[in-house]
């Protein structure tokens, strides 16, 4: 398995995203490293990952009809008491303030 570490790694894959998508992943990157700083950008698998302590916090992966933003087995910040569906991704076609909130959320409670 081929893993490139950083910023510009996690950038450069994104910048291959499809032109109506690439905006919106790299917006997804700024919100997660504005909301986790402590969490490290890698590229594994040919997708955008942020760690923490080497466990999959979130990703993002680009596609040719949507964007879609998860989260990693190890932490779901949606899990709730007495349910038995809990979400761990969601495809993007645009992303709005109130999507960019909630996603600042998720992504500041998987990282604590």
């Amino acid at each position: 398995m081929f893993t490139k570490k950083g910023d510009a790694a996690v950038l450069g894959k994104l910048d291959g995203a499809p032109a109506q998508y690439r905006e919106i992943g790299k917006r997804l990157h700024a919100i997660i490293r504005e909301s986790a700083p402590s969490l490290e950008p890698i590229v594994r698998w040919g997708l955008p990952f942020y760690q923490k302590d080497g466990k999959d916090i979130c990703y993002i992966k680009p596609d040719k009809d949507f964007i879609a933003f998860g989260f990693g087995e190890a932490v779901n910040p949606t899990q709730s008491e007495g349910a038995s569906m809990h979400p761990v991704a969601w495809t993007l076609t645009s992303l709005d303030d109130a999507a960019e909130a909630e996603i600042r959320t998720l992504v500041k409670k998987a990282a604590a």
